[in-house]
């Protein structure tokens, strides 16, 4: 019961995905009034998959799931901490006409930046030495 249930769930979340591409893509128009729409569907998408990430392993246990789902949870949190340490907000120069932005949106995108680059690194890093590991077995 809980596969079918799951299944129809992502069958409708990707029918919802499907009807908001295609309104960008039919009316969108000048004025851009589809943006802001399709980017609120990004933030759903996104809660619910990091939601989703963190109980299915939980309620689908094979074994040590749950606790692996637990030690990457505690790893990402960690990685979200170091880059907002490391992240300054300082402002850069822009054009006049341009406003300045706030220091916590400065924050927050370096904060973004920052991770993005440690997870770029770290998976590159699995990538090299998986397939290192995997040679030598």
């Amino acid at each position: 019961m809980k596969n079918k249930s799951l299944k129809l769930f992502f069958y409708v979340l990707l029918i919802i995905s499907v009807v908001i591409g295609l309104a960008f893509l039919f009316f969108n128009g000048d004025e851009n009034r589809m943006v802001s729409p399709i980017l609120n569907w990004a933030y759903i998408l996104l809660f619910i998959g990091i939601i989703l990430a963190v109980v299915l392993p939980l309620v689908f246990r094979s074994g040590r799931g749950g606790k692996k789902t637990l030690w990457e949870l505690v790893i990402l949190v960690a990685v979200l901490l170091v880059s907002f340490l490391l992240a300054s907000g300082n402002s850069v120069s822009l054009s006049p006409s341009v406003p300045e932005p706030t220091h916590g949106t400065l924050k927050m995108t370096d904060t973004v930046l920052i991770t993005s680059i440690i997870l770029l690194v770290g998976a590159i890093l699995a990538t090299i030495f998986g397939s290192l590991l995997r040679k030598k077995s």
